[in-house]
């Protein structure tokens, strides 16, 4: 798998109810073994995906941080422990679909995995 095969795709929950989309993929550094992927972020909407703000907190200058904030704020966290499969698209090779083991309303806000990594 490939990290164009996340960025993008299209996230369904057990039901086939649709998520969002994938903004972004953490990864974590475990040392000689490599990276490992801890997560995605989900956004809603594609706008926030847009402007890449759901990324990581911003503080300065206020007004960036107002939009970032607002622009994130429904953004969700997805540990990769969360993901039952992914699926790229083969005939067009655009990001597929990942599917979840859990509802949205089971998963965390963005904000919170940011808390929890500082």
């Amino acid at each position: 798998m490939r990290l164009a095969d996340l960025i993008g795709a299209l996230v369904l929950d057990p039901e086939e109810r649709r998520v969002g989309r994938v903004s972004d993929v953490r990864l974590v550094d475990e040392g000689p073994a490599g990276l490992r992927v801890d997560g995605l972020v989900v956004s809603p909407r594609l706008r926030g995906q847009l402007l890449a703000y759901d990324h990581r907190p911003v503080e300065r200058p206020w007004l960036l941080a107002y939009f970032a904030r607002r622009g994130s704020a429904r953004a969700l966290w997805v540990p990769w422990d969360d993901v039952a499969g992914v699926r790229p698209d083969e005939r067009t090779g655009e990001p597929g679909t990942v599917r979840l083991t859990r509802g949205a309303g089971e998963l965390g806000p963005l904000a919170e995995a940011y808390r929890s990594w500082s």
